[in-house]
């Protein structure tokens, strides 16, 4: 009897940790995703080019003004001069000596917060930056931001698709489980009914036992999710992992009280 109690706790804090493995997986990869996509997006650039008559003196206020705009994260000037030897760099030869001038016009390249870094955001920032008589055009790459918002989107679809699936497996092995434990101690509880026990006295031992699985589970599950943490940090530390540290401590404290959670409601019902 015993013997076959402990076989089904066993399963049971089992199928708890696959759960929790899954849904702590299945937010980091969100999370990530979004921290990437933010990322990227932050780091596009939205070119302000300035007219050829525009001088230093208002080059510095404007930058001022444009760098004080909600959407603006940085500004940086980039001079004729700078512009043409990081072009010059690109192709590989001296462009200047071939035209005998300087073709290209001074520009500010500027970094939006995320939130402004889309398609509808585009066309108002660009009618405001365009107001400025001293710009001559503004330039974006919005289809890069398209393409990365369409792929996130789907990866982030697939990823809660797959998480979901396993999910309701590994709920329903738990559901399983739990009744197999409860029906090990069948003739132990048939005896206290006799006896006129309660039903919350017969339950108690159950749910204290179940606050334990659940317990255990969490913390076996957050080591699963740090051991794949650290391997992927180690192989691939351009990732940043390291700067999570604070969101992957709220993480594994949510992993723990979902176990616990997820493991006293499946043995009260």
């Amino acid at each position: 009897m015993a013997n076959s109690k402990g076989t089904s706790y066993f399963y049971a804090i089992f199928g708890i940790t696959l759960v929790l493995f899954v849904v702590g997986v299945a937010a980091i990869l969100v999370y990530e995703a979004h921290r990437i996509s933010t990322s990227v997006k932050e780091n596009v650039n939205v070119e302000v080019v300035l007219k050829d008559s525009v001088g230093m003196a208002r080059v510095a206020s404007l930058q001022s003004y444009i760098q004080a705009k909600p959407y603006t994260k940085a500004t940086r000037y980039v001079s004729k001069e700078e512009a043409a030897k990081t072009l010059q760099q690109d192709l590989g030869e001296n462009f200047l000596d071939i035209l005998g001038y300087n073709p290209l016009y001074a520009s500010y390249m500027i970094n939006l917060y995320e939130p402004y870094a889309n398609k509808d955001s585009f066309a108002i920032i660009k009618n405001d930056l365009l107001k400025y008589a001293e710009v001559k055009q503004v330039n974006v790459q919005s289809n890069v931001l398209e393409s990365l918002d369409h792929d996130l989107r789907s990866g982030t679809f697939i990823i809660l698709l797959v998480a979901g699936a396993l999910l309701v497996f590994a709920i329903s092995l738990i559901f399983n489980t739990i009744r197999l434990a409860m029906f090990a101690g069948r003739f132990t509880i048939k005896t206290q009914q006799l006896f006129g026990a309660t039903r919350w006295f017969i339950i108690r031992p159950f749910l204290g036992r179940s606050i334990l699985n659940g317990f255990i589970s969490g913390f076996m599950a957050c080591l699963l999710i740090a051991g794949i943490i650290l391997y992927v940090d180690y192989n691939l530390p351009e990732l940043g992992l390291k700067g999570d540290l604070v969101t992957f401590g709220l993480l594994f404290g949510a992993v723990i009280l979902f176990g616990i959670l997820i493991s006293f409601l499946s043995t009260l019902t």
